[in-house]
């Protein structure tokens, strides 16, 4: 029977974006991405250094291709038939089970600043999705949603945004201390919904990505410590309401959001996952028409969604975007509507997230906090 080679490794370049540092323990090993010529589940095949032998028991973090974070169980000499390193130097195989990136720090506290977005194409998006390049603006033009029978929701606008992931890692006897995910900067929206309900329908909802970007990754050295982060970009509308007759409304608004969010845990605290919220800045330019209204109700959104990965396991998801709720009034009611519109965001940890720290392996539920501002629409706008 014929063995898989092992997959090659590729070095993910050192980013700039550190304050703080790590410092790893005694048993730690640092292992360049270029040394690598062999990545598989239970070992890898590294240049051999007879001056400082690999050791069982050893620590060991890489930049190589999603980041490697492992324990050493054994060290095998390489056959004639294993490929050399890169540079032409002599292998080994290191046999290795999962660690967490505590069992390799003694202590420290360190902020990453992922730095911004920068979308260079789609690997996934649906008609009427296109990625302007040049810019990094998302266009949306006659996307349409039909959560139920009776009901059709058609979205179009633009979506730009400079967000910023950034993490923190703090650490202390032999654990993760602190961990905190969020997102900053602005995003720039247009969004405009035309919402058909052609008969009673209590309650309806849908939500459904539209475009996703290609991962990005990048590679922190923190002290001496290698942390890769990968992040894939998201973008999901979603509508949802209710209806007590036929109806068809348009509304819309094109706001410019400085956002400021995210999650945090906190080892000693009582309440070990708490969320990050600064109240975001925005100015709306709401836009509303109507035919035939009747009691009705509705929300429509964007938002960016975050999927982050340390050393290539999932962890935190990180969501930021524009909002609005609309509710109907029968005919001749004053005001004929009220729009709740604004900003909204969220984060998650996917349960089992330990490759940091066995503390955060519970993760958590989405911690969701939202700001809007309420006002009040007639045939001939909203205010």
């Amino acid at each position: 029977m014929q063995q898989t080679a092992p997959e090659g490794c590729q070095a993910v370049a050192y980013q700039t974006g550190v304050t703080g540092s790590l410092s790893p323990a005694a048993n730690f090993r640092r292992i360049d991405a270029d040394s690598i010529s062999g990545v598989e589940p239970s070992r890898i095949q590294v240049a051999e250094d007879p001056n400082n032998p690999f050791k069982a028991g050893q620590f060991i973090a890489s930049n190589c291709n999603d980041g490697l974070v492992r324990q050493v169980t054994g060290v095998q000499a390489a056959t004639a038939s294993d490929k050399v390193s890169p540079q032409g130097i002599r292998t080994v195989w290191l046999n290795t089970q999962d660690a967490a990136l505590e069992d390799a720090i003694d202590s420290g506290d360190a902020s990453i600043n992922f730095g911004q977005l920068e979308l260079q194409s789609l690997e996934q998006a649906l008609p009427g999705v296109e990625l302007q390049q040049v810019t990094g603006k998302i266009t949306i033009k006659n996307v349409t949603l039909t959560p139920v029978a009776g009901v059709t929701v058609v979205l179009n606008g633009s979506v730009e945004q400079t967000l910023n992931p950034r993490f923190r890692l703090a650490f202390n006897n032999g654990s993760v201390d602190v961990f905190e995910a969020g997102l900053d900067g602005q995003f720039k929206s247009e969004i405009k919904a035309k919402i058909t309900v052609t008969k009673a329908i209590p309650s309806w909802g849908k939500e459904q990505p539209i475009a996703q970007a290609a991962p990005i990754r990048r590679a922190f050295l923190v002290g001496a410590v290698p942390v890769v982060v990968v992040v894939t970009p998201k973008l999901v509308v979603g509508a949802s309401g209710g209806a007590e007759n036929n109806v068809t409304v348009e509304a819309g608004i094109a706001p410019t959001l400085d956002f400021d969010a995210g999650i945090k845990y906190d080892r000693d605290a009582a309440q070990k996952w708490i969320p990050i919220w600064k109240a975001p800045t925005f100015a709306l330019n709401p836009t509303f028409s109507y035919t035939v209204p009747a009691k009705a109700t509705g929300k429509v959104y964007a938002k960016m969604v975050m999927d982050v990965k340390f050393y290539g396991l999932a962890g935190p998801t990180l969501e930021a975007g524009p909002q609005m709720n609309l509710t109907l009034n029968p005919t001749g009611s004053s005001p004929l509507a009220k729009l709740a519109a604004g900003a909204g965001a969220s984060a998650s940890v996917s349960a089992g997230f330990s490759v940091l720290g066995k503390g955060l392996s519970v993760g958590t539920a989405p911690i969701t906090r939202e700001a809007t501002t309420e006002l009040s629409c007639s045939d001939s706008g909203c205010s």
